[in-house]
């Protein structure tokens, strides 16, 4: 029985002296419990309570050169990275064959792992920690601007970037798509949120968006929209953070000491827009070096309120969702900002997502030593006909993955 639990638990063979260890320990305890089974679950206990159950403990970690991972390693972190659990039967086997590190064998498996059902853990968890989404679960609207949020919408709501990626992953749809793409996945609930006609059903599915629609991909997401608000409008300096940290990896440097905050009591600045506001904070030199990098970015989202609804006007004026960017070109709202992404920023943008991936495949932060690695990895991605799916390849392919 402990022979067999080990091993499962510890995701490797165990040896001799290790089961003897916990054959000791049973021994030692038995006479203190009423009977076998209360003994065995205090050592099983133990077996779960042991760093080789709760890290993915690597052997010969105090050898400073790099290594392969051993098969046993490598099934423990492929079946972590896409399924969040241990490995399977079929994932051992291979192991204890010594097959698995051979890159046919590895690539099947890699295949076998995302066409299970358990693949949509990597879809929901990946898509979770990848966009910030735990603020969406704690997110209070305002009850004045918005009246009782539908809990139903709210649930579309948390569910679209989840459906959207593990859409992508399954027919390997460019990266690209996040940015800007020509449907969206929804319910009946969220596509009356969004204007969309004709959908039935509390399940979400693939519609195909016309090109008037003010969605497609993540950035018109009302769930993402409304985590990256206050509750009650909109917050450009948030969603201008959100997207720079998250979907560029380029966050923008920490406020200095002492900043001013915008005098909401001062009558001349009640007078002015949002806008306006930020740019007279933004006049103050020690918040410029800062906000010149962030408000652009967050004023092109300014045609959605906190629920992530289109909006023309703010208080009977006309939103302004026109900025400039510190290099001085213009975005023109949310379709300007779509434009200028696919135009000048996709390298960065598939930059971003092979490191944000490979972080979560590794389970660490990736260091100065990983940016060769994760370049070699966006250069593959970049190559005509490459989707998401391929990035989960060149990832499990990489050195980065399967170096200790």
């Amino acid at each position: 029985v402990l022979s067999g639990f080990m091993a499962r638990a510890w995701r490797r063979p165990v040896s001799e002296a290790e089961v003897s260890q916990k054959l000791a320990l049973f021994t030692k305890l038995r006479p203190q419990c009423e009977d076998f089974q209360e003994a065995m679950m205090e050592v099983l206990a133990s077996v779960l309570a042991s760093p080789k159950f709760l890290y993915l403990v690597r052997a010969g970690k105090e050898d400073k050169a790099a290594s392969r991972l051993s098969d046993f390693e490598l099934a423990t972190r492929l079946s972590f990275f896409l399924w969040s659990s241990q490995p399977d039967a079929e994932l051992m086997g291979l192991a204890k064959q010594g097959k698995l590190s051979d890159a046919k064998v590895l690539e099947q498996q890699t295949r076998r792992l995302l066409a299970d059902p358990k693949a949509q853990r990597f879809a929901r968890h990946f898509t979770r920690q990848w966009l910030g989404m735990d603020e969406l679960d704690y997110l209070k609207f305002d009850a004045k601007a918005y009246g009782e949020v539908d809990p139903v919408l709210v649930d579309a709501m948390k569910q679209e970037p989840v459906a959207l990626f593990a859409e992508m992953l399954r027919h390997n749809r460019p990266v690209m798509d996040f940015l800007h793409s020509d449907y969206a996945l929804v319910n009946d609930r969220l596509a009356r949120h969004y204007g969309l006609p004709e959908v039935f059903g509390n399940l979400l599915r693939k519609v195909k968006l016309s090109p008037e629609m003010k969605r497609g991909g993540l950035l018109g997401q009302a769930g993402l929209l409304a985590m990256n608000s206050n509750g009650k409008d909109s917050n450009p300096l948030k969603r201008g953070v959100w997207l720079l940290e998250n979907l560029l990896n380029d966050p923008p440097p920490p406020p200095p000491p002492a900043v001013p905050e915008i005098d909401l009591a001062d009558p001349e600045i009640l007078k002015l827009t949002l806008k306006q506001r930020m740019e007279d904070h933004r006049d103050d030199p020690a918040c410029y070096s800062c906000h010149s990098k962030i408000d652009p970015w967050g004023i092109a989202f300014e045609n959605f309120d906190a629920l992530g609804q289109w909006r023309d006007k703010i208080s009977d004026q006309p939103v302004d969702a026109t900025s400039v960017l510190f290099n001085k070109d213009e975005l023109r709202g949310m379709k300007g900002l779509k434009d200028y992404l696919l135009a000048n920023r996709q390298d960065q943008f598939a930059r971003a997502m092979a490191h944000k991936m490979a972080a979560y495949a590794l389970g660490r932060p990736l260091t100065f030593g990983d940016r060769a690695e994760v370049e070699r990895i966006t250069t593959s991605l970049r190559q005509p006909g490459n989707g998401l799916a391929d990035l989960v390849f060149l990832i499990v392919k990489s050195d980065l993955f399967q170096l200790k």
